[in-house]
């Protein structure tokens, strides 16, 4: 049977596992589905539609599933919620808001370590692995794709993405499209590679010294869009990871963040 604090609220259509643990003066309310081994540890407020993976850890303060911040969104409408992940970690007061539609749920993957006071905005997309460190805030509608790490105090402009195995320094800010297996500092400021962060996935090093001739010799001449998609998709005929970074750079909506302050056009 589910360990519930006889402080604790439930209401709703609440589905727990049996050896889900819910701690003092937590509040459940809505359709609500927890995972095998779920602990919500202590003044944790989830509101539905909401569903959390097996043995995720939920600590005080945290507030789970509420309305985005949309004024196009009319308090009580339906929303597809949150889901979230196995074995994640989200510490004191963080944040995830409720999907603005009724189809597509603002989504945590596995394994994903959100930090005090970091925020995830109704809409965005955060995949498996992702770490953000205290006070990081993402926008409406974003995408982190996996094992990216945003440090202290970073903040995502909405609809923005950073691409797998990224790395962005505490105290940044990201108004566009950061490739995969960059790192980025200050305002849109990509700086080199993640090479720590690549050699730590298993990465083979020819993929290594694939993406590091293709940031020297393309990404960081700072050439038109146009320019780089041609001269990765040459370099992509023999390396998964710089096809990888092709594709996302087709794929942007947004500018592409570029070494210095510059972006490509």
């Amino acid at each position: 049977m589910p360990e519930i604090h006889p402080t604790a609220i439930l209401e709703g259509d609440i589905d727990l596992a049996e050896d889900v643990t819910i701690g003092p003066y937590c509040i459940l309310q809505g359709n609500i589905k927890l995972g095998q081994g779920v602990q919500i540890l202590a003044h944790a407020c989830i509101h539905g539609n909401v569903t959390i993976g097996d043995r995720t850890v939920i600590y005080p303060k945290a507030a789970i599933g509420f309305e985005p911040q949309d004024y196009k969104f009319a308090p009580g409408s339906p929303t597809a919620g949150v889901v979230i992940g196995n074995d994640c970690i989200i510490r004191e007061h963080g944040t995830i808001h409720a999907a603005s539609n009724t189809e597509n749920p603002t989504r945590i993957g596995n394994n994903v370590f959100i930090m005090v006071n970091s925020h995830v905005g109704h809409d965005t997309q955060v995949g498996n692995g992702v770490i953000l460190v205290n006070n990081t805030a993402l926008a409406g509608h974003c995408i982190i794709h996996e094992k990216a790490t945003l440090s202290g105090g970073v903040l995502v402009h909405q609809n923005c993405r950073a691409g797998r195995l990224t790395m962005i320094s505490g105290g940044s800010s990201l108004t566009v499209d950061l490739p995969p297996f960059c790192t980025m500092l200050a305002r849109n400021e990509m700086v080199g590679l993640n090479l720590v962060g690549l050699r730590r996935s298993g990465m083979p090093a020819n993929e290594i010294n694939a993406l590091r001739e293709a940031f020297v010799n393309v990404i960081r001449k700072n050439l038109p869009k146009a320019e780089v998609i041609e001269a990765l998709a040459k370099r992509s005929e023999n390396s998964d990871a710089v096809r990888e970074m092709h594709d996302f750079i087709v794929e942007a909506k947004k500018p592409i963040c570029q070494v210095g302050r510059a972006r490509i056009k």
